[in-house]
């Protein structure tokens, strides 16, 4: 069949809608490849205000550093009604297979997490309590739960700090001026209905002293090869500032799950360093057009959030006074980047 007769008999089917629509448009899949292939990422920051009674915040950004509210200043998740659970502390936010998860602190003094999740940030499941503890009763608190994905076994990794009875008591001078003496824990989970039994992640030794906020990532460190791979752990000196503590500081391990290097390196960011010299904590981690970007929470310093980079984890750069935050004394919340395409209608 010749071009001009083939063009013939195609503009008849075309009349008569006899030819697929799938040999001129792509699939809406094929299409949302493509447009998550062009479409920039995203900064996200969720936080809260106050002793977080009155729910979750969002803040976004295009680089990293000028933030801007998301929603136009609403709450994007009011605080549950749990009684003295009730708190929305902390929120880590992961973003896995086109949902978002949510976890937060629920009290000061409590054995459970809370934990939604949302496809576009408007739309919530209905908050869950987790007791993560099961039916242990000797612990005090769990802190700061922080979310990843677990690519080896394709699990949820949650981590966090708490105090056990035992570790509290064991005479070893390791608590912190609170009456607290945390380690870190952790534990996993596929649908956030069934959890492993929670698990030592990490006690610093010589000395031994109470931390809390753990936050890891993953470091190639710039080459193909995964011989080198390791994890990097940021974490928070829990002891006072006279006993060196309020700082974060970092320790490595071959695998996500450690056992990480059991002393803890020197303090990077917070009290007693060079860069912003108050309390850190609440930090995040992760790498970012060739330099690691660490994100943290001070609270009374004139920054409120802070930032950090570093090309090598050992030098560090203060870029705290280049942020532009919505809002005053932001408090602990965990910056991640998704897809521009899954919050469209919240961004102006």
């Amino acid at each position: 069949m010749n071009s001009i007769r083939q063009a013939s008999v195609l503009m008849l089917l075309l009349t008569l809608n006899l030819v697929p629509s799938v040999c001129w448009a792509q699939a809406p899949e094929a299409q949302f490849r493509e447009r998550k292939e062009i479409t920039s990422d995203v900064f996200l920051l969720p936080y809260f205000l106050g002793n977080g009674e009155t729910g979750i915040y969002f803040a976004y950004s295009h680089d990293g550093l000028k933030f801007r509210w998301l929603a136009d200043r609403e709450v994007i998740l009011p605080a549950p009604d749990w009684g003295n659970e009730s708190l929305t502390r902390d929120p880590s936010v992961l973003y896995h297979d086109g949902r978002f998860h949510m976890i937060w602190t629920t009290s000061w003094n409590s054995r459970t997490i809370g934990y939604a999740s949302s496809k576009n940030l408007r739309d919530w499941s209905t908050p869950r309590r987790i007791e993560i503890w099961g039916n242990r009763q000797d612990i005090k608190n769990t802190w700061a739960p922080e979310l990843h994905w677990n690519p080896e076994q394709k699990r949820f990794l949650i981590l966090w700090s708490s105090t056990s009875l035992e570790e509290l008591n064991d005479g070893d001078g390791s608590e912190d001026p609170h009456g607290y003496d945390h380690r870190s824990y952790f534990s996993m989970t596929r649908d956030f209905k069934k959890f492993t039994k929670p698990e030592l992640l990490y006690s610093p030794q010589d000395p031994e002293y109470s931390v809390i906020d753990p936050f890891i990532a993953h470091d190639d460190r710039g080459t193909d090869s995964k011989k080198d791979d390791r994890w990097v752990m940021v974490i928070k000196h829990e002891l006072g500032e006279a006993q060196g503590g309020k700082n974060l500081r970092l320790t490595f391990s071959k695998n996500m799950l450690g056992p990480y290097q059991p002393k803890l390196g020197p303090p990077i960011v917070g009290a007693g360093t060079s860069i912003v010299n108050q309390m850190g904590e609440g930090p995040t981690l992760f790498r970012h057009e060739g330099k690691w970007h660490l994100y943290w929470d001070a609270p009374g310093s004139e920054f409120s959030y802070c930032l950090a980079t570093s090309k090598d984890l050992v030098h560090w750069e203060n870029r705290s006074a280049e942020l532009e935050l919505p809002v005053k004394q932001m408090r602990h919340g965990t910056v991640l980047r998704a897809p521009l395409l899954a919050i469209p209608s919240l961004i102006p």
